[in-house]
């Protein structure tokens, strides 16, 4: 009997539908993960180095992207040539990805939304913040600085972008930070009045503001005048305690946004700035209530100074909130690496992709020697021993303007690359349309992997709620198979950022016959802010595939 993943591929190529896709059918099952003609007793070639596909086309460059459900991916550029064009001639500037086809869907747009932030409010809405100069010709889009632009994700094809003319940002914004708060709304910070290279005093956007607005409107914070210039898209976490971890250029604060207060400051991290245009890229480690959900900091690349010969930063740095006197501690990056994407991978291991060993962000010969290795780095293992290298690469070169975001199925969507304006195919380092599936070694363990099912659409706060797994050959009834559960938000994917990204540990228990696992959702909206996740169940480090589950304070917030 052929395995339920077996079967989900073979109605995942089916619904492809077209004859040319359809002669392909046989092909891909032989290099596809969830195909498994041999039985379990054998070793997959690519059960340490995973394995990178190249599938489908984006249509726009994916300057932005963000994984909207468990089918659709939002993928947004700024108003530009790209290949995707309305029957009009007028090129789009976004589309709907979908993972099942490989195919998009034009979406329009009347904004700029040029380097712009985004998250999800808590009753499911997506909000796109900011953004550029209005542009004319055959792409044409009204200025974006100040837009909030709505969209609220579906199944069948019919959602679009909602713009309101009335409800737009009280500051201009280029660059903005966005976080998902625990309240449910959104926390937009920084960014410049303009474009530029670089930020400047007389463009700087020192303040912060909330979406839906709140009463207080925008608020000062004389941070980003301390981290000049280095400070656009600054990296931002809710920690547990419910202040944030604030980062640009080399400093950071624990920050308490409901009172505009500085709680502490942290020491400087050793080495090169890392915020834009010296891009580096930030996670905070998964939050676990084995510890008690302490809170470490990791923060990998950037580069030395804005030259096109820059050296990439080679190093990472760790630091532990918990500590009575946190302090970094210092670790390779393996490669120097500059603009780099940083995504959890449903085991909690993090897929470092993209980015480049010389320049700085930006377009036009900027970046230099693109960095085609990644790298897996696991937090739990001791400073020494943290990473996996000798990955499947890629021959495609991803820099300025590229995007990275874990999906359900376990494996890593890769897409973007834009460092040339305009827009141009034929260049040293084009401009890239075609889409990279990585899937990782987990995946090529076994011929099967845990199955779920029943599992809720919505839970509450410190809800108890069963889900059935079907473990097969990987667990039999009286074994004692390493289970684990969490809940994954891949975040918005914007240059090196992933806005609002989050892995947390859920508390679970097994029942005796392993076909049931009860599951405790997070305690309270500090740990995971409302809003949806993705629930993965592992067996002895092998993934379920994720099912798509919200978090509330009340059932009623959801409401899409």
């Amino acid at each position: 009997m052929k395995s339920l993943a077996w079967l989900s591929t073979v109605a995942l190529v089916s619904a492809l539908g077209t004859c040319s896709v359809q002669a392909q059918k046989e092909d891909r099952r032989d290099y596809s993960p969830f195909y498994w003609s041999q039985s379990q007793q054998f070793l997959s070639p690519y059960a340490t180095s995973g394995k990178m596909e190249q599938i489908g086309r984006t249509g726009v460059a994916a300057m932005h992207a963000v994984l909207l459900n468990e089918k659709k991916i939002l993928v947004i550029d700024k108003a530009e040539w790209n290949e995707a064009q309305f029957d009009s001639g007028q090129s789009a500037f976004s589309v709907e990805y979908d993972l099942d086809t490989d195919e998009y869907r034009l979406l329009p747009l009347e904004t700029n939304t040029f380097c712009s932030g985004g998250g999800f409010l808590g009753n499911g809405t997506f909000i796109s913040t900011g953004g550029g100069e209005r542009v004319g010709r055959t792409w044409k889009a009204a200025p974006g600085w100040q837009s909030i632009r709505h969209y609220n994700p579906c199944d069948d094809g019919s959602c679009e972008w909602n713009e309101y003319t009335t409800g737009k940002m009280v500051e201009n914004r280029w660059y903005p930070t966005v976080e998902q708060l625990p309240e449910g709304d959104l926390f937009i910070i920084g960014g410049s009045i303009k474009g530029a290279a670089v930020n400047r005093d007389e463009i700087n956007v020192p303040s912060y503001e909330f979406w839906p607005p709140r009463p207080e409107g925008i608020v000062n914070m004389p941070f980003l005048n301390e981290t000049m210039p280095y400070n656009l898209y600054p990296f931002v976490f809710v920690l547990p305690d419910g202040n944030l971890f604030v980062f640009a250029n080399k400093q950071s604060i624990i920050f308490d946004y409901k009172n505009n207060k500085v709680v502490k400051r942290l020491p400087d991290i050793p080495g090169m700035p890392r915020s834009y245009p010296l891009t580096g890229g930030a996670l905070m480690l998964p939050l676990d209530p084995a510890n008690n959900y302490n809170v470490e900091i990791l923060i990998c690349g950037g580069s030395e100074k804005m030259k096109n010969n820059a050296a990439a930063d080679d190093t990472c740095g760790r630091i532990n909130l918990g500590d009575e006197d946190p302090q970094w501690e210092m670790d390779t990056f393996v490669h120097k690496r500059l603009m780099p994407d940083g995504v959890f991978l449903p085991d909690g291991t993090i897929f470092w992709v993209n980015g480049c060993q010389r320049g700085w962000a930006g377009y036009n010969g900027r970046n230099h020697d693109p960095t085609f290795d990644p790298l897996i780095y696991n937090p739990d293992k001791k400073i020494g021993d943290r990473w996996t290298t000798g990955l499947a690469d890629t021959n495609i070169a991803r820099m300025y303007h590229s995007v990275a975001l874990t999906l359900p199925d376990g494996r890593v969507w890769i897409a973007g690359s834009n460092n040339v304006s305009p827009p141009d195919v034929l260049a040293e380092y084009p401009t890239e349309f075609r889409v990279e599936y990585f899937s990782p070694p987990y995946l090529f363990k076994s011929a099967t992997r845990p199955l779920i099912s029943h599992v809720p659409r919505i839970v509450t706060y410190d809800q108890s709620f069963d889900v059935l797994v079907n473990l097969g050959e990987l667990a039999q009834s009286g074994s004692d198979p390493e289970i684990k559960v969490a809940l994954l938000r891949p975040g918005f994917s914007t240059h090196s950022m992933h806005m609002s990204q989050r892995y947390v540990v859920l508390k679970h228990t097994v029942d005796a016959d392993l076909q049931t696992v009860t599951v405790e959702s997070p305690p309270n909206a500090n740990i995971f802010p409302p809003g949806s996740g993705f629930l993965f169940v592992l067996c002895n480090g092998i993934p379920s595939k994720g099912a798509e589950l919200f978090v509330e304070h009340d059932v009623n917030d959801l409401q899409i």
